[in-house]
């Protein structure tokens, strides 16, 4: 305020200079001169200015006014020699007031900088922004990491086209998921402040638009997993989706069984990696999806803990609302039941003991921590479970992997190294074995029996008679030379 003052007294001492031009000595003109003004910090309405006291002996000078609680403030003012400039005299002003508010600690710098935002993108990369936003992509990034990871901790040989064709696919069908999930809560998202600065709720997407890419992402993702990986994989990707937009989202407003339910469409992806890479789903890929179903209870229990207010607001039925007690001891009871996975991998020769071993240190803390949320059930505690799970599950896959019991990088093991992994140990004989490596290196032409004699009495003829056998022994012969043929 005291500067807006001090200003407006410039002004009206530069205006009244200005009238008084003509009478100034030539020795004056165009000399600069000091103008000092008393600025009284105190509100507008409270000044009180006095009479001028000019000493009799500088005529022209400002006369110094008696205002209690005044600060000095020198303006320098140029007085031309014809005529006043205003824009030199408006710099002159500006400049002066910058210094000294620099030499009071309170000048601010200039903002030269142009700060970034999603309106200056062009137009394909804002859209391209849009559709990751839309398909949430930290919990897409989550669902292909644990559909990698399944995929890495099968037994059997790793092929990097089949890999990549997963991950792309699982990308897909999980992006084309959450823009189905967001279509439907988008009033409810509109309520929260967690999630009202969504693209639906924002209005960057039209909802048209938002099925539209769903649809289209969803149908490349399962047919990139049935064509390109198996059936299996397609199926349990298809599934997944349906169990998510179709059951999951609509129950969170009417039961608190939503929370299982979502539990189980992230139990699914571990076994779509290990149906992707083997073909089938076998004990290993069990453990894995029982591992993530698991871990989805003291993670989504502790992130809905702070947040009751706005799924209370929202209409949505969690337990952290309605059976807080229940939300507590759910969360516990599950990091036991992850501990006791842990233990049964090297059990089921899917790990080796190690796994155990180093696992427990890692699973123990995290019990202790949802035991920690069960008895105090406050902001607090809740927090510190919900940090921990997120470095929780990285740790306890990282251990299964590094501990994976069969180890087969390529096709061309032999026979006996890949029966011997795939099956428990004592299942084979060494008579089994044996027939199995013999299969891989021989190739049986079965005998050919012509009846000569019987074709001849119906009226065969050497011709009809060579190429029947011809065509009977390239039907069973292999077509490159390779190989050795037993007759």
């Amino acid at each position: 305020m005291h500067r807006f003052t001090a200003i407006s007294r410039v002004w009206c001492e530069s205006a009244r200079r200005l009238t008084t031009h003509q009478s100034l000595p030539p020795k004056a003109q165009g000399h600069l001169q000091i103008v000092r003004l008393y600025v009284n910090k105190a509100p507008v309405d409270q000044l009180k200015v006095t009479a001028a006291k000019t000493q009799p002996d500088d005529k022209h000078a400002l006369g110094k006014q008696q205002v209690p609680h005044s600060v000095p403030l020198a303006v320098p003012v140029i007085v031309p020699p014809a005529a006043l400039d205003p824009k030199a005299l408006v710099n002159e002003i500006s400049k002066t007031i910058n210094l000294t508010s620099a030499a009071d600690g309170r000048s601010k710098k200039p903002k030269d900088e142009v700060v970034a935002s999603i309106t200056s993108l062009p137009g394909f990369s804002r859209l391209i922004y849009h559709y990751l936003m839309l398909s949430k992509i930290r919990l897409t990034s989550l669902v292909v990491m644990t559909t990698m990871a399944g995929y890495a901790m099968a037994p059997a040989p790793f092929e990097l086209s089949t890999f990549l064709l997963c991950a792309v696919g699982t990308t897909l069908v999980s992006g084309a998921a959450n823009s189905i999930n967001q279509v439907i809560e988008t009033s409810f998202d509109a309520q929260m402040p967690r999630t009202r600065n969504r693209v639906l709720v924002k209005g960057h997407l039209s909802r048209l638009h938002a099925v539209g890419f769903a649809l289209g992402a969803s149908s490349i993702g399962v047919g990139m997993l049935y064509f390109g990986v198996n059936e299996l994989t397609a199926f349990l990707g298809a599934a997944n989706l349906i169990l998510y937009t179709s059951i999951y989202t609509p129950m969170k407003r009417y039961s608190i069984l939503n929370t299982w339910v979502g539990s189980l469409v992230g139990g699914i992806p571990p076994l779509m990696g290990w149906a992707a890479c083997t073909g089938d789903i076998g004990v290993g890929a069990w453990i894995l999806a029982g591992l993530l179903y698991c871990w989805q209870f003291p993670h989504f229990n502790a992130l809905s803990w702070n947040i009751r207010p706005e799924y209370l607001k929202a209409g949505y039925k969690m337990m952290a609302n309605s059976h807080p007690k229940l939300c507590t001891l759910v969360s516990l009871r599950h990091t036991g039941y992850i501990t006791a996975l842990s233990l049964l991998a090297p059990a089921f020769d899917v790990t080796n003991v190690w796994f155990a071993v180093e696992s427990l240190p890692v699973n123990a803390y995290f019990a202790y921590l949802a035991w920690d949320f069960h008895q105090k059930a406050d902001s607090k505690s809740s927090r510190k479970l919900f940090r921990f799970s997120l470095i929780h599950l990285p740790i306890l896959m990282a251990l299964f992997l590094l501990n994976k019991k069969h180890w087969i990088f390529s096709q061309d093991k032999n026979t006996e190294e890949t029966l011997a992994a795939i099956a428990p140990e004592g299942t084979l004989d060494a008579e089994l074995i044996d027939e199995q490596k013999n299969k891989k290196d021989e190739y049986l032409v079965p005998n050919i029996v012509v009846e000569v004699g019987n074709l001849g009495a119906t009226g065969g003829s050497i011709k009809a008679i060579e190429d029947n056998l011809l065509t009977n022994v390239a039907s069973v012969l292999p077509t490159t030379t390779a190989g050795k043929q037993k007759l």
